[in-house]
């Protein structure tokens, strides 16, 4: 499969939040995995399902390629290219959606709650795509079937073991804002097949 964007210039946008250095890799634990790990995928989800009710989804690297594509705005495009995205939904539409190169304060720190957005219920904004453009619930559904719900709200966590800290933190910050709620369904996306499937090319 050839994809149609370049996506090198989404790669860089995803790491370039922390540099390429060996100190940055190691400070923020970045693994430039080379092979897709179904036990590092499960271990992350069960961690995380013991911390919030959750559902697990592992993208296939077409999938993910479709997702970067949902709509054609080409910086939106480079945010869905991000290692680590969270998007909120109510019923169909996105009102909150934040990405992990966003997530920097300080220069070896890192905090999805940087703003103060995930102070309320749904989040306050941060980074949210134009209300008319493809990215709604109904449209990442049709590409992950396993999307289904009927909660009014709808979390999607994209995650990679390549940045697997910073995901673990998403999940905590998720989980601190949607605790006590029952109108809330929560995804993992994995898109760690995405990421090999990308470094093999090379």
């Amino acid at each position: 499969m050839r994809l149609r964007i370049s996506l090198s210039t989404l790669l860089l946008a995803s790491l370039l939040m922390v540099g390429c250095s060996s100190v940055a890799k190691v400070m923020f634990g970045i693994d430039e995995i080379d092979e897709y790990n179904a036990e590092r995928v499960a271990s992350f989800y069960k961690e995380s399902s013991s911390l919030i009710p959750c559902h697990q989804i592992v993208a296939t690297a077409a999938q993910q390629d479709s997702a970067i594509r949902i709509d054609l705005d080409t910086a939106m495009m480079q945010h869905r290219g991000q290692m680590v995205q969270v998007l909120y939904f109510d019923r169909d539409s996105l009102v909150f959606y934040h990405i992990s190169c966003y997530t920097q304060k300080g220069l070896f720190c890192t905090d999805w709650n940087t703003y103060g957005s995930f102070n309320t219920f749904p989040p306050s904004p941060t980074v949210v795509d134009d209300p008319h453009s493809g990215m709604t619930f109904e449209a990442y559904r049709r590409i992950f079937p396993g999307l289904a719900s009927d909660k009014r709200y709808k979390v999607i966590i994209v995650w990679s073991n390549v940045l697997r800290p910073l995901s673990q933190k998403a999940v905590r910050t998720v989980t601190d804002n949607v605790s006590g709620r029952d109108d809330v369904d929560v995804f993992l996306v994995n898109i760690d097949h995405w990421f090999v499937w990308y470094r093999n090319k090379q």
